[in-house]
């Protein structure tokens, strides 16, 4: 990590130890593998070492075993999959043999050219099979439960990182039993952007019939000799030291408390950028904002909150026309259905975090007053003719409208009667479409807009009004 050796993870029968390198946790200013194992002279058992390991693995349990079947493992035995598929995880760590450790520090590897053709098929592929995620030759990991593969962006176009090589984005199908899924992340990450909140980058692009979403991996960095560096992160339940299993709340795994405390002992301002994260969510109808997608970068004694990832709106109707997303995955001072967060849980909110509630007011009010505009300004630059955009029109952008709004008025008046709400808002959102613009909502023009110097015909993706930030210089 960072080019040096960290430590050993050792098994010997059931038993997982890790214990950091003498040298390593005797330097100058070391990076913790996790937030859950701060940097000691005592080994690590078995608890905290698994919950690492998981939280690096596909949450698939049918792409695990596909694994295990390929690498001449066992189903469950998550030390022996790390061993062979750790060449490139998510973060900074690499997890290697020791027959294989210098040629790992020394960032050996190489990347193997990889046309738009065979990104299609590779497509198709997993749109037929979501459980077939791996290709020959590959030896890289990602948690979630979504098909995707890992690619290197190359000098002259797309490529397979290979050897120690460094992959630089992820590349998605979307989720199949969704309408729209692809499109509807891109849309929504990029507007998360536009409103000013630090999200992972991502274009929107159509590989020969197949659209996908491009994401770019805020876990590396590309220095000016284009060589790429890791940055070394972790999600909230293994910063935390949970399985991956109790990602919900409902599942025993943390929710907005704990998370904002953890937050709270490492990094303050990250606990602003935490409810900023965790309300604009809501404002999209994003129902998967788990612990596992809310994450930690680290670098020595640094630590701040990662940018978004995943976010997806889940205000799309299914084929009956209802909405089978109705709730987001942590609540919001003790309420999770979308419409129905008012002021006393927005209150509940601020203590939960330990932010005064007039700020807590005034960033729910500020986004969601800035997210309509910026998803709509997102919207207009994917080409009319690109599959899928007439769900984002149609559906998307007007729901969320309707939320945001119903959102800002009920931190004055409540819809509520002795304490019950009187009209769900999902069934006045599920009665928002095509055919009934959101009341006094925005419209949407239908003429996408071509970004300046953009080629035509796409792919578009749309700067933020503000880069983030570098997390840190990792030179340390």
């Amino acid at each position: 990590m960072y080019r040096l050796r960290v430590g050993t993870i050792d098994r010997t029968g059931p038993r997982l130890t890790f214990t950091y390198d003498d040298r390593y946790a005797a330097g100058p200013n070391p990076t913790p593998l996790s937030l859950s194992m701060p940097v000691s002279s005592q080994p690590y058992t078995n608890r905290w070492v698994e919950a690492h390991l998981r939280g690096l693995l596909p949450d698939h349990a049918d792409v695990r075993q596909r694994w295990a079947t390929h690498f001449g493992v066992r189903d469950r035995d998550t030390f022996g999959l790390i061993r062979a598929i750790g060449a490139d995880t998510a973060g900074g760590a690499v997890y290697v043999t020791e027959d294989q450790a210098d040629a790992a520090l020394a960032g050996n590897g190489w990347l193997e050219p990889y046309t738009d053709h065979e990104i299609a098929d590779r497509l198709r592929r997993l749109r037929a099979d979501e459980g077939d995620w791996l290709d020959d030759n590959e030896h890289w990991s990602l948690a979630g439960g979504q098909g995707k593969f890992t690619l290197a962006r190359a000098e002259h176009g797309w490529a397979r990182a290979a050897g120690f090589a460094a992959s630089t984005h992820i590349v998605k199908p979307g989720i199949s039993r969704l309408p729209a899924q692809a499109l509807t992340e891109h849309v929504c990450q990029e507007t998360c952007r536009r409103a000013g909140l630090k999200a992972a980058a991502s274009t929107y692009t159509e590989f020969e019939d197949q659209p996908a979403i491009v994401v770019e991996r805020f876990d590396r960095r590309t220095g000016p000799d284009g060589r790429v560096a890791r940055v070394h992160q972790e999600d909230m339940c293994q910063a935390l030291g949970l399985d991956p299993s109790k990602k919900y709340p409902s599942d025993g795994g943390p929710s907005v408390p704990e998370i904002a405390r953890l937050l709270g002992s490492v990094d303050s301002p990250s606990v602003v950028r935490f409810a900023r994260a965790v309300t604009a969510d809501y404002l999209l109808g994003a129902p998967d904002a788990h612990a596992k997608n809310h994450a930690v970068l680290l670098a020595g004694r640094a630590v701040e909150l990662a940018p978004m990832y995943d976010v997806a709106s889940g205000l799309v109707a299914n084929t009956e026309g209802r909405l089978r997303y109705r709730k987001a995955a942590m609540s919001i001072g003790g309420e999770n259905r979308f419409g129905e967060v008012e002021a006393p849980h927005w209150g509940k909110f601020a203590s939960q975090c330990s932010l005064p509630i007039d700020e807590v007011r005034a960033l729910v009010t500020e986004l969601a007053t800035t997210i309509p505009d910026a998803m709509a300004d997102v919207i207009r630059t994917i080409p009319a003719a690109a599959q899928d955009r007439r769900v984002l029109v149609d559906q998307v952008h007007p729901r969320v409208t309707r939320l945001c709004e119903v959102t800002v008025e009920t931190l004055h008046v409540s819809r509520r009667d002795g304490g019950r709400v009187i009209a769900p808002v999902l069934d006045e959102l599920e009665r928002v479409g095509a055919s009934t613009p959101a009341p006094g909502g925005r419209v949407l023009a239908e003429q996408p807009r071509k970004p300046r110097g953009a080629p035509d015909g796409g792919p578009w993706s749309v700067r933020p009004r503000s880069e983030p930030e570098v997390f840190l210089d990792t030179d340390d």
